[in-house]
């Protein structure tokens, strides 16, 4: 049997995915929604948060269900630092069930696990370990071609939300990632505690969505 090369981890269109799905923000008070990328952000005492799906990290990948990737920018408007932490962030569907942040090394672990086909957007790769024998000879012979066929998945690090103390007037942004399909669901909600703050009050953010089919 052929051995598979270890998938390369890309970000996939969403819309190749689900394009029968359109995930809509909610109108909060003191929010507001860009209809262009249906983006929503919040301003509170300490921060500024804006909040999205990534519509090019919802990874149809071979897993036992989908990872959804949720772009957060988070602009410290204090006078003090803030910080978040992985528990700062829960997701929450319609029956109220929660998921918890995954991490990145989670996410590249389930992938280890469950990965045996090349997603090729947006790299080049090979399915099997002849295809990449045959051209990394090829090559050496040719190196004016340029071939990238050992990509590993990086961008699950390098794109993910530092979970680092902002400073005053400063930002941080990138991916979260939840094992969530939005497919099987009607709505869920994103909500976004400060660092040490107890799970059992309000969050400090809460940002609302809808699923249209």
């Amino acid at each position: 049997m052929k051995i598979a090369l270890l998938l390369l981890f890309g970000l996939t269109l969403f819309m190749s995915g689900c394009s029968s799905l359109t995930i809509i923000p909610e109108q909060v008070i003191n929010g507001r929604v860009n209809q262009v990328d249906n983006s929503l952000t919040i301003t509170g005492k300490l921060a500024e948060i804006s909040v999205r799906i990534d519509e090019s990290g919802i990874n149809a990948y071979n897993l036992d269900s989908f990872v959804t990737a949720i772009n957060i920018s988070i602009k410290n408007i204090s006078g003090s630092e803030i910080a978040f932490s992985n528990d700062s962030f829960v997701l929450v569907d319609e029956d109220d069930l929660q998921y918890s942040l995954l991490t990145p090394d989670n996410v590249r672990e389930m992938l280890k696990k469950d990965s045996y086909y090349l997603m090729p957007y947006p790299y080049v790769g090979f399915y099997y370990l002849e295809d990449y024998q045959k051209t990394s000879f090829y090559n050496r012979s040719n190196s004016s071609l340029p071939y990238y066929y050992e990509l590993y998945p990086q961008d699950i690090y390098t794109k993910a939300l530092p979970m680092v103390t902002v400073i005053p007037g400063m930002k941080i942004q990138g991916l979260t990632y939840f094992k969530f399909d939005p497919a099987n669901h009607r709505k869920f909600k994103l909500l976004i505690f400060a660092k040490g703050s107890p799970k059992s009050s309000p969050p400090d953010f809460l940002f609302p969505f809808r699923i249209s089919k």
